[in-house]
């Protein structure tokens, strides 16, 4: 990935948060696509011009949701070698089954230093297991 820019895609429904994520990442040296919609995102990574090279996304949104849009992601032969992370306030009732489609797995509120180094774990992540995660206690 040397020689340009890395691209992020960043798929969350709330607009102070994508933006907040936004301007983290834009200063960590990445370019940055948004999303409202894991459908927005899909239609955003089948474009050619897209270059995605990691994928951070939210769980629950109108449309389609992060895990119907990871599953969709990982199904196409083109997309599946992306990254995903899940970040989400919303505990996941099978995480397992989550940790099987996503890179890694984060609880919002998260702190953004942690959000970062999560997100550049998983592009240098070499034998395909998902990064540990510390949950939150209930």
């Amino acid at each position: 990935m040397q020689g340009r820019q890395r691209g992020l895609l960043i798929v969350e429904d709330e607009s102070d948060v994508r933006s907040i994520f936004a301007e983290t990442f834009s200063e960590q040296g990445y370019r940055v696509l948004e999303a409202s919609n894991g459908a927005e995102a899909y239609a955003m990574m089948q474009c050619p011009t897209a270059v995605v090279d990691v994928v951070l996304t939210d769980l629950r949104m109108p449309v389609m949701d992060g895990l119907e849009f990871a599953r969709k992601v990982k199904s196409n032969s083109q997309l599946s070698a992306v990254p995903i992370v899940l970040i989400s306030a919303t505990p996941m009732i099978n995480s397992w089954q989550a940790r099987q489609i996503f890179d890694a797995l984060l609880v919002k509120p998260c702190p953004l230093q942690l959000l970062v180094s999560t997100i550049e774990a998983v592009q240098t992540a070499q034998n395909g297991d998902p990064i540990p995660y510390e949950p939150l206690a209930s």
